[in-house]
């Protein structure tokens, strides 16, 4: 979705006519509402089992999960003159987010939170107490950090703040989701069909579709503070897929291409905008239709040579080192 929607910022649809510009945006917020549902999902899986997290052990993998391929892209960055071996050392610890990479440390940031989060979840007694404390600091983080973008210039200082309730609506559905995947009859289907809803919902917010219903022109950022709409809408196509009345979506999304996607993504969301721009310096034979699908091919080509030679090697070592945080099985999406 940040893929598409920055070739169609740059005026180059994959599709000629396919407008994606704006969409961007809502494709984060699903990846930190996934991000916060899987990591709340294994500590509260190995607290409620009375076994110790390790959170030594969560930090390593995570940063060996995150900063091998952000070095590796940031030395490409310095190589071509894009960024100073100043600026890129303050991406690298994390203290500078920058064009596209503002969303890498806000990630971070959320890791750091997440032993005080688990800590808490885990000293609560049951899913209602602990889902009845997501749900008031949501409401009381979205009033007192209201949705802003994170990293501006001069200093493009990362800010997780805005972010956190749409993190807390992922740590909120890892509480509920073990109860959810046994849910059938009438209560299942409706989360299946409330799934479709929200996919349709996510469609509508896409701006030249609502530019479309609504018959004016709408802006392609008119959407992007609409932080916890968005996690509202991506929660119901969660729990969808948690559903077994939701099989069915769990299926589409399951669809081979999209899974090999998902795995090379985050070094796809790292060189999109090298690839990009690339594209649309050497446009072939001066054609500018091309530079979107050509765009794409190459930030998929990129990602799939980082993911081969640095996000993979470096998994495999952090791995080595001991048993990965399990997801417990009644929580998982497939």
């Amino acid at each position: 979705m940040v893929l598409l929607s920055h070739a169609s910022n740059g005026g180059h649809d994959l599709v000629p006519g396919l407008d994606a510009s704006g969409i961007g945006r809502s494709g984060v917020f699903l990846f930190f509402l996934l991000s916060s549902f899987l990591l709340t999902s294994q500590v509260l899986g190995r607290a409620d089992a009375g076994e110790g997290v390790g959170w030594g052990r969560f930090a390593v993998r995570r940063l060996a999960r995150v900063v091998p391929a952000f070095a590796v892209c940031l030395g490409v960055y310095v190589a071509l003159g894009e960024f100073s071996s100043g600026v890129a050392l303050q991406h690298l610890v994390f203290l500078r987010g920058e064009a596209h990479f503002w969303t890498v440390p806000v990630e971070v940031l959320f890791y750091i939170s997440l032993p005080a989060l688990g800590l808490v979840l885990s000293a609560l007694p049951g899913v209602p107490a602990r889902a009845l404390v997501l749900t008031a600091g949501i409401a009381a983080l979205s009033r007192l950090f209201p949705p802003d973008y994170p990293a501006k210039a001069p200093d493009f200082t990362p800010n997780v703040l805005p972010f956190m309730p749409v993190f807390l609506t992922g740590s909120l559905l890892a509480v509920v989701g073990p109860r959810l995947s046994s849910l059938r009859g009438r209560g299942g289907r409706a989360l299946a069909w409330a799934g479709g809803m929200g996919a349709l919902g996510m469609l509508l917010l896409t701006p030249s579709v609502a530019s479309v219903v609504l018959g004016e022109a709408v802006p392609h950022r008119r959407f992007h503070l609409w932080f916890l709409g968005h996690a509202a809408l991506w929660s119901l196509v969660l729990m969808a897929c948690i559903v077994p009345p939701g099989a069915p979506l769990r299926r589409v999304l399951s669809w081979g291409p999209l899974t090999a996607l998902g795995r090379i993504s985050y070094s796809v969301y790292l060189y999109h905008a090298m690839a990009l721009a690339l594209a649309a310096a050497h446009p072939p034979g001066g054609h500018g239709g091309w530079v979107g699908p050509i765009g794409v091919a190459l930030s998929i080509v990129l990602g799939g040579l980082s993911y081969a030679l640095v996000e993979r090697p470096s998994l495999r070592v952090s791995r080595s080192g001991g048993a990965q945080l399990p997801l417990p099985k009644d929580a998982s999406p497939g």
